[in-house]
């Protein structure tokens, strides 16, 4: 299953940049997040408990950054694991200038799905994304205006 979109944000692109490849940063957005276990410059391991019915429990999940080019491009891995789930998510983000703000065009795949995922309809697994989607630009965006 494959996800993309177009944000636009009034800042210049290098500072866009520190803030999408900031770990500690993304953290403070990710939608149901317990706690962090271990946090490096380019990898985080933290749990979240996602708030899906055919989902329970909570997940481990390690975020990784995997591909960087600064101040433009930037692809990451999220590897999910739960009691009888598992999830892998990619993710190419690619920032522009656009005038006076930042284009940020970016695009997803759920790479796997395993145990109990496998038998979701992909109906309910993409209206999931879609809404984990929005909810993180959301509170990406309001973080932004905090810092």
């Amino acid at each position: 299953m494959q996800f993309s979109g177009e944000e636009r944000f009034a800042l210049p692109v290098d500072e866009l940049w520190e803030r999408l490849v900031d770990l500690e940063f993304l953290a403070g957005i990710l939608p149901g997040m317990q706690r962090v276990e271990s946090l490096e410059p380019e990898r985080m391991v933290c749990r979240v408990k996602p708030g899906f019915s055919f989902l329970t429990g909570s997940l481990k999940l390690t975020l990784e950054v995997v591909e960087q080019h600064q101040p433009d491009t930037a692809r990451m891995q999220v590897f999910g694991k739960g009691i009888g789930t598992s999830v892998l998510v990619e993710t190419l983000c690619e920032l522009e200038p656009d005038g006076d703000q930042t284009r940020l065009c970016w695009q997803g795949e759920i790479k796997e799905l395993g145990g109990m995922l496998k038998s979701v309809s992909r109906g309910l697994i993409e209206a999931a994304a879609k809404k984990i989607i929005e909810q993180a630009w959301t509170d990406f965006r309001r973080e932004l205006d905090r810092a």
